[in-house]
């Protein structure tokens, strides 16, 4: 009797580590099978999707000449948490750069060329707060989501304290006319192709020597060269930040001009607003 339990127990030790054996094999598998499946969406350097690239631009254009109120940093800061927070909402919910978009921001105002992006970087997707473990070792995804979630306190950091002096240009219809001949589809590309965003924060007062609106200037339909480009496939959002020292300069008429100029450059707008 004590000979056959041995046995027995013999035997149901071998049936339990050929089990352990076989459930660790399938746990392998399933693993290496889940990696593999998720190797379509691989992530580069940006938190973009290797494979394809970025699903659509969205350009932001951040005029940091002068410091921001209370006001406007507050709708500013709104802003921000609406284009790249998890489920945002509110009247600015249209802005929200989704997952596998890339987020390109200039800066008009800075020491740096206003043409040279300050920060590239796409929506890596996923709340932080849902993504699994395997998320977080593959892809780069843990990354990738601390770099997205942390550009909105660079972008804050980018405007000064204090008033600062006035800078000897401002050159907004160059630096769009730059950055959507970078970023947006030809006019040639197919039509279900997402349009480019553009996202302007300014006090919208162009200043160059080829056109300044410290004074009189033409009519949007007549500009050429420079302070022209194809906004076909664009569309655009404004934000004009009113300040104080500029009233006699941002008059309803400036307001709408910018409108006019968008429509005249083939584009839409589908956000605007002064704050």
């Amino acid at each position: 009797m004590t000979q056959i339990t041995r046995i027995e127990r013999n035997r149901i030790a071998k049936r339990r580590a050929v089990l352990f054996g076989v459930s660790t094999v399938v746990l392998f598998v399933a693993l290496m099978g889940g990696l593999w499946i998720t190797r379509g969406v691989e992530l580069d350097s940006q938190g973009c999707p290797k494979e394809h690239g970025p699903i659509r631009e969205v350009v932001l254009i951040i005029d940091t000449s002068d410091p921001l109120t209370e006001k406007h940093r507050a709708e500013f800061e709104r802003i921000m948490r609406e284009m790249t927070e998890p489920g945002a909402s509110g009247r600015h919910n249209r802005l929200a750069v989704k997952e596998g978009e890339r987020l390109n921001i200039y800066q008009l105002g800075g020491t740096e060329d206003p043409t040279t992006p300050i920060t590239e970087i796409c929506n890596p997707g996923g709340n932080p707060q849902e993504r699994s473990f395997i998320d977080d070792i593959t892809k780069g995804k843990l990354i990738s989501n601390w770099r997205w979630e942390q550009f909105v306190k660079v972008t804050k950091e980018l405007f000064p304290d204090e008033e600062s002096a006035a800078h000897p240009t401002s050159p907004i219809l160059e630096t769009i006319a730059v950055t959507t001949a970078r970023h947006a589809p030809s006019s040639r590309a197919k039509d279900d192709v997402e349009p480019t965003h553009l996202i302007v924060i300014s006090d919208l007062l162009q200043h160059t020597d080829k056109l300044s609106q410290y004074g009189t200037y033409p009519a949007p339909n007549t500009l050429r060269g420079e302070l022209s480009t194809d906004l076909s496939n664009v569309v655009v959002s404004f934000f004009r930040l009113e300040r104080d020292k500029y009233r006699e300069f941002q008059t309803p008429e400036h307001y709408y001009w910018w409108t006019d100029w968008v429509v005249a450059m083939g584009g839409k707008v589908v956000w605007q607003q002064a704050l």
